[in-house]
């Protein structure tokens, strides 16, 4: 059975949730009955089939055909946070088969690190790419650092079908009267580039993203 909300429904509900919180999406989604109902059917059916099977491959069976029956219930789900997050992010399952009245459906970017937060670099320009580096910004936690413990906020930034992640942490000054932020570009595959002034993130963020307009651009 299909989802009872269209594609752009969908879009319309996670649009404004992910360039703020990746865990205020999550409770989102949850919030919705359609995923409750679902979830809370089809999770305890799964684990009562773990029952002629209560072993780790009986679990990832039994993970294996929530989800395809996930996919197959919420298609334009799928296909919404795919167009907004440019084919990065998908649905995961945290199904918890001893307790699934507990399981959750959480967006995921399949990346070694934790997101807090989803945004575009919508031009491949400096100016597109300070305010990306803003957004990130933007979601870091009130309150001052402590020392040797600064605040941090990771966010990924997507531009023409690839993702970026992009760190930003804020530090307690030497002398502990001011603050100060530090960038750390988190490419997939590659060395993360550390300790980057804003300023010098900026350029850096568009060699990664859009490297045929980068040097046009800078």
């Amino acid at each position: 059975m299909a989802s009872s909300r269209a594609k752009e429904e969908w879009r319309a509900l996670l649009a404004p949730l992910l360039s703020t919180s990746i865990q205020a999406t999550n409770e989102r989604l949850m919030q919705t009955d359609e995923i409750q109902q679902w979830l809370r059917q089809a999770s305890t059916e799964a684990a009562e089939g773990m029952r002629q099977r209560p072993d780790m491959q009986g679990q990832l069976h039994g993970y294996t055909q929530l989800k395809a029956a996930f996919n197959d219930r919420f298609p334009e789900l799928l296909g919404a946070l795919e167009d907004l997050t440019e084919g990065c992010g998908t649905i995961d399952l945290d199904w918890t088969p001893m307790n699934p009245t507990l399981s959750r459906v959480e967006v995921d970017f399949h990346r070694d690190l934790s997101v807090d937060l989803f945004t575009r670099l919508d031009a491949p320009t400096p100016e597109a790419a300070r305010a990306a580096l803003h957004a990130v910004e933007q979601a870091l936690p009130d309150g001052a650092p402590f020392p040797n413990r600064p605040n941090a906020v990771t966010g990924l930034v997507a531009h023409d079908g690839s993702c970026l992640g992009v760190r930003v942490r804020e530090h307690l000054s030497g002398e502990g009267n001011g603050r100060y932020r530090t960038v750390t570009l988190l490419p997939e595959g590659r060395n993360d580039l550390e300790n980057l002034s804003t300023q010098d993130a900026v350029p850096r963020l568009l060699q990664l993203l859009a490297p045929a307009d980068s040097s046009s651009a800078a």
